[in-house]
């Protein structure tokens, strides 16, 4: 693994970490009933991948891309909802594949503000920013389909 690689694999952890961490102390009212326990699954498939990871992509053909993968994990998240499970983990690369130039994997990232200096809810301002499609758009469809109310606030969630 790359160091840029290495380096990016380290803050996508830390921000699952961190997520989770969130997740654990923040509960919707309907869950302060139910014991700290979570029924958890780990889902991994062979992600549709750039057939040239070094080569220069438009943003375009990178959400194509990214978007296939993200239809299929919004089946499983359905599919293990169904079962019970409350957590799901998938894979760091999933999304987007791996084996990436510094400059190839550009057209794959989502730029996102901080929530310390910009009060922004993706679920009902999915425009506001450039570069937030594939954040905004899983966001928003999670909303659509479920009829979530999104919170307000810079660490804003769904319940």
């Amino acid at each position: 693994m790359s160091g840029a690689s290495r380096q990016l694999a380290l803050l996508l952890c830390g921000c699952c970490v961190a997520a989770l961490g969130a997740q654990a102390e923040e509960r919707c009212p309907a869950e302060r009933h139910q014991a700290a326990q979570y029924v958890a699954a780990v889902y991994e498939h062979r992600s549709i991948l750039s057939p040239n990871p070094l080569a220069l992509t438009s943003r375009k053909q990178a959400l194509e891309l990214m978007n296939q993968n993200l239809d299929i994990y919004e089946q499983q998240v359905t599919i293990a909802a169904q079962k019970g499970v409350q957590i799901i983990v998938f894979p760091e690369d999933g999304i987007h594949g791996f084996n990436f130039t510094r400059t190839s994997i550009y057209p794959f990232l989502d730029f996102l503000p901080s929530p310390y200096l910009v009060r922004w809810n993706p679920c009902l301002e999915p425009h506001r920013f450039h570069d937030t499609e594939v954040g905004s758009a899983f966001l928003l469809r999670r909303w659509e389909a479920h009829g979530d109310e999104p919170s307000q606030g810079p660490r804003a969630r769904t319940c």
